[in-house]
């Protein structure tokens, strides 16, 4: 079985019978389409291997594999043409088991005529392996559904910032159908994200990548990614307010207008996103509209993610 919605049918049916019927059928082929026709573009292709054998992608392997022991990602063919400025050229990021594993990449210059200097060794290192589950379907019956219908719509599951082995298992466990995982690599002192589309077996290319440009950017020590990744994957945002929290946390400081020119919105549209990250608590900010300075509370972010851990 290689089509990716029969796959996705395949681990709906392992969650539990009373919450997989029709309707539940009905909903997760829904999500499923309207993510294939969203607009993503990809870096490079994938070839996976889990427990020792080769599958077509992460999404067989979850359909056949009971457990996650080990797991290997080869990224191929990768769009050289494309830009690379946020992304990590990789050969191969192998999970050996509990989290940890190897990452083989290459250096990108963004500011150098040969970004790729295609005389260059693979640079191999250890890593900690970490994940979030950022698109899915969770199965919801029809009777489950409708328990309620005058109440706010339920957060049915929170993704949090795992080991990928525990991700699997709580996929099997519930039925829930992933189409998008970040998974981030940690070493001692730097991070590296790769969004995965298991949909297309494909690495994706970061939206700010040719859009926003490489200035003012933040230096962040490895805690400060891990709380900033637990709180990015915990926190329930709309697509625009999460984008603009991941460009405010990679900058020194951020100005409505500076957003909205990397992310091509208006500058009304920038603000409200910046606004809605000062009212959470994970942001300060100084002046007056419209120079009005945004910075990160990192302060903020490592309470936020320590309460989030213990949840």
């Amino acid at each position: 079985m290689t089509d990716p919605l029969e796959l996705c049918q395949a681990i709906l049916h392992l969650g539990p019978e009373e919450e997989v019927d029709l309707h539940a059928e009905k909903e997760m082929k829904r999500h499923f389409l309207e993510y294939k026709a969203s607009q993503k573009k990809a870096l490079a292709g994938l070839d996976v291997m889990v427990n020792g054998t080769e599958y077509s992608g992460l999404l067989s392997a979850l359909a056949a594999e009971e457990e996650l022991e080990n797991l290997g990602l080869k990224f191929l063919k990768p769009s050289m043409g494309e830009n690379w400025d946020y992304n990590t050229p990789t050969k191969t990021l192998v999970l050996m088991g509990n989290g940890q594993g190897i990452l083989e990449r290459f250096s990108y210059d963004a500011f150098s005529l040969d970004k790729w200097n295609m005389g260059q060794q693979v640079q191999r290192e250890n890593v900690m392996i970490r994940g979030f589950i950022s698109k899915f379907y969770y199965p919801q019956s029809i009777i489950s559904e409708s328990e309620d219908p005058l109440a706010a719509p339920k957060r049915m599951y929170i993704p949090k910032l795992s080991m990928l082995e525990d991700i699997w298992r709580h996929v099997r466990s519930t039925g829930m159908v992933p189409f998008e995982i970040r998974v981030c690599a940690y070493t001692r002192t730097e991070r590296y994200t790769y969004d995965i589309d298991l949909v297309s077996n494909a690495m994706l290319k970061d939206f700010r990548g040719g859009q926003a440009a490489l200035r003012n950017k933040a230096e962040r020590g490895i805690i400060d990614y891990l709380n900033f990744d637990t709180v990015l994957a915990s926190t329930d945002m709309k697509e625009m307010v999460k984008k603009a929290f991941i460009n405010l946390f990679e900058s020194e400081y951020l100005t409505a207008p500076d957003l909205a020119h990397s992310m091509h919105i208006t500058n009304q549209m920038a603000g409200n996103a910046l606004e809605a990250i000062y009212t959470r608590g994970f942001a300060v900010k100084e002046g007056a509209p419209p120079r009005q300075i945004f910075t990160i509370n990192s302060e903020a972010l490592a309470e936020k993610a320590r309460k989030l851990e213990g949840v």
